[in-house]
């Protein structure tokens, strides 16, 4: 198990943490990437890592960015960055347990 390997229990108490938290209510709670473009930046050359920023798109919901970081932890901001994301709510999976 990795570092940043948690139980489904633990994903649970975080998500709905959020979820639960009245300055969240109402906002994008998940975005969804398609795994190749995760792949594709993650196959970089030099790629160690992925940073995952927190942002605001043009409509005023929460997105994400996620940019390569090599290893000396800098972003790869002349590389692949991700965007675009389906956010959730509207394309959400409704059975997740780390929905509320």
């Amino acid at each position: 198990m990795n570092q940043h390997t948690i139980s489904l229990q633990l994903a649970e108490t975080l998500t709905h943490a959020y979820q639960n938290a009245p300055y969240f209510q109402g906002l994008t709670v998940a975005c969804k990437i398609d795994a190749d473009a995760y792949q594709e930046l993650i196959n970089q050359v030099g790629c160690a890592g992925v940073r995952t920023y927190f942002a605001i798109n043009e409509t005023g919901d929460h997105t994400i960015v996620v940019v390569g970081v090599d290893l000396s932890g800098n972003d790869m901001t002349d590389g692949i960055i991700l965007n675009k994301g389906k956010n959730c709510p509207t394309y959400c999976e409704s059975n997740s347990s780390l929905m509320i």
